[in-house]
């Protein structure tokens, strides 16, 4: 057995201990300098080096190491592990780190992480309250509402999510998230990830990698619900595995998920699909962007064993507030789909405060002729597969100078920042958007059910501050069903903030 060296022990408790006393630079500490320059350890020189302003802790360690006074044993012991590097400057929540890292517990957005940044915790939440006013052509009841009166008006809670995510070991993330919404509590994310350098592969149950505006969280929309194809064709979350890259100018996420398309049910045989969506920015600056991709999925539809039949697909949108249940795309389910393909094209600019972004979906349906003709009879249609598809093209501009929060690593749009703070220092941030979509469903299993949507929204954001967001919407919509059209008219409204 080696002995330790009582000399170099002493010394090992002495900055042990001064480590615990101090967290500052240790040039502070001249009681110690002077008793190793007194020593023999250091130099005289070593002494005026560390006694410098940017002088560390770490410093002295080191340079003890290199006289010898210290092994790289007792150095590993006394320095803090730092994790090992992944791609720096992505803010991907819950990895980025607290700053300043004197602040290891974070009130708002509340974190709390260790010294040594490996184990993070977090709470986070979201709130969004929306009212709606509509007005509608009297035709619309026919066209989109056959279960009673259209409503003029109506307030809901979007969404009332809490989670806590975190990191432990520096390499493990995670998250559990709910949403409390429709007096119903379901399951938004909950999942675990393992973080390599340059990427992570997530297991549990999130979002499919689709469409740039499925992507950007609800936090980070420019109007109050997604566009009217995105909103129409994108896929639920889902139980599955998925890789994701994390590099700085590009994103890849490819993964398998089970699901039912729409209804979860024990009973129910999943679909299975395998969806990728790359994309990257080959112009990125501080303040301008162009941001190109694409994406696919493919679903095998799923089976109801006990009534041995393929479970409906629902692909639906609304007036662009849920306070107003009008199905203008999808009032009635798809039926007897066998396996449905979803793919599409995306694109977005940025320069400074103004904003492009638009997006064409086109969904292939091919059908079970045999499980349509069961299940409608004679209204079934004659045709072996259908095509709906859809596109939105939509601008913002800043009044008070701040820029979209353009995230090319993940290929989608981050927390919105503000460069002044409403009661405090300025107005916050002040945001004009307009945006035009339109989705042509017209093509339906039922004989006459198919729909088509036409679309405008004008927008006005206030950000407050930067964890909260009030919205206002003035939209005009055209429906049409089955040679039958209507207009109508919506004022909507949303109150959001986030923990």
């Amino acid at each position: 057995m080696t002995k330790k060296h009582p000399a170099r022990a002493q010394l090992t408790g002495l900055l042990a201990a001064a480590a615990l006393l101090s967290s500052s630079a240790f040039a502070s500490n001249e009681a110690l300098i002077d008793r190793l320059v007194a020593n023999g350890v250091l130099t005289a020189a070593d002494a005026r080096a560390l006694r410098a302003p940017d002088a560390s802790q770490d410093a002295l360690i080191r340079l003890l190491v290199e006289r010898g006074a210290l092994t790289s044993s007792d150095a590993d012991d006394l320095l803090p592990q730092t994790p090992p590097e992944r791609v720096a400057g992505l803010q991907f929540e819950p990895v980025e780190p607290l700053q300043p890292r004197e602040h290891i517990i974070r009130a708002n957005r509340f974190r709390v992480e260790t010294a040594d940044g490996q184990h993070r915790f977090g709470i986070r939440g979201r709130l969004q309250a929306d009212y709606g006013r509509g007005d509608f052509d009297s035709e619309l009841e026919s066209v989109a509402r056959e279960d009673g009166p259209i409503p003029k008006h109506g307030t809901i809670i979007r969404r009332a999510r809490l989670g806590v995510l975190g990191v432990m070991w520096d390499n493990w993330e995670w998250q559990m998230e709910v949403d409390f919404r429709d007096e119903e509590v379901r399951f938004a994310n909950a999942y675990v990830a393992y973080l390599f350098p340059q990427g992570r592969l997530a297991v549990g149950h999130f979002k499919e990698p689709f469409s740039m505006e499925s992507s950007t969280s609800s936090r980070r929309l420019t109007f109050l619900e997604r566009a009217a194809p995105v909103d129409a064709l994108r896929p639920s979350r889902e139980m599955g595995i998925m890789y994701e890259t994390l590099i700085p100018r590009a994103y890849v996420g490819i993964g398998v998920f089970g699901g039912t398309g729409v209804i979860s049910d024990r009973d129910v045989d999943e679909g299975e699909p395998p969806p990728p969506r790359p994309s990257f920015a080959p112009h990125l600056t501080d303040d301008s962007f162009v941001h190109l991709g694409a994406f696919f999925n493919h679903r095998k539809n799923a089976v109801d064993r006990d009534a041995a039949e393929l479970v409906p697909v629902r692909l639906r949108t609304r007036t662009g507030v849920r306070a107003l249940d009008l199905r203008l795309i999808g009032r009635d389910d798809l039926q007897g789909v066998d396996d449905l393909q979803r793919w599409g094209l995306e694109a977005a600019f940025g320069m400074g405060p103004f904003s492009l972004q638009g997006e064409y979906l086109r969904a292939n349906i091919d059908l079970d002729r045999r499980a349509v003709v069961d299940a409608l009879g004679g209204n079934a249609t004659d045709a072996g597969s259908l095509t709906q598809d859809g596109y939105y093209v939509q601008a913002s501009y800043f009044l008070t100078g701040e820029q979209r929060n353009y995230r090319a690593f993940s290929g989608d749009f981050g927390a919105q920042q503000t460069n002044t703070i409403f009661g405090r220092n300025g107005p916050g941030a002040w945001e004009l958007a307009a945006r035009f979509a339109t989705q042509d469903s017209s093509e339906h299993t039922r004989v006459g059910r198919g729909q088509k949507l036409d679309h405008w929204t004008l927008g006005l954001n206030w950000y407050p501050n930067p964890d909260m967001v009030f919205k206002l919407n003035a939209m005009r919509f055209k429906n049409e069903r089955d040679g039958e059209s209507a207009k109508g008219t919506v004022f909507a409204a949303r109150a959001q903030y986030e923990f």
